[in-house]
């Protein structure tokens, strides 16, 4: 039971998000987007699915960690893996994969719900790949920088 418990504790610090690496609260009821310039519809739809799948994921390994560790990992696990938890997840992925967040304004979001579908969709696939985007604001982006060489390699 006591090595059952230490391997819990274990898993759950590796899979608890570190600080400063979840999402800012910010409210994304007015419609947001991931940009990534050159970049097509489909292969936003495509790593975007990745993403969630990703996301995903966690749940069914703490689900694993809850039947072996006799249930004590569901009051943990559940907090980790629930919705919000997932859209972090998925939102961190994308960002690590070079794509920015956009967030839409008040008045750009009701614009945008108001649209036909169609129209919306096409819009969607050039603000998608677009250099600039014409509608909203960088909201989040990501940056290693750790790859940048002058910070690992010596002169």
């Amino acid at each position: 039971m006591a090595k059952n418990l230490c391997m819990l504790a274990a898993l759950l610090a590796v899979c608890a998000p570190a600080p400063g690496w979840a999402a800012p609260k910010i409210d994304r009821g007015n419609g947001s987007f991931f940009n990534k310039p050159g970049a097509t519809a489909e292969l936003a739809t495509r790593e975007m699915d990745s993403c969630r799948k990703l996301a995903r994921g966690a749940e069914s390994q703490i689900n694993t960690i809850d039947v072996l560790a006799g249930g004590l990992a569901a009051v943990f696990g559940g907090a980790l893996a629930d919705g919000e938890q997932k859209r972090i997840n998925t939102e961190n992925c994308m960002l690590i994969r070079g794509w920015n967040l956009y967030a839409m304004t008040r008045e750009e979001g009701r614009a945008w719900k108001a649209m036909p579908e169609t129209e919306r969709s096409a819009l969607l696939a050039v603000l998608v790949g677009a250099d600039k985007p014409t509608r909203g604001s960088l909201l989040r982006t990501w940056h290693n920088d750790y790859a940048e060489p002058a910070l690992w390699q010596k002169n």
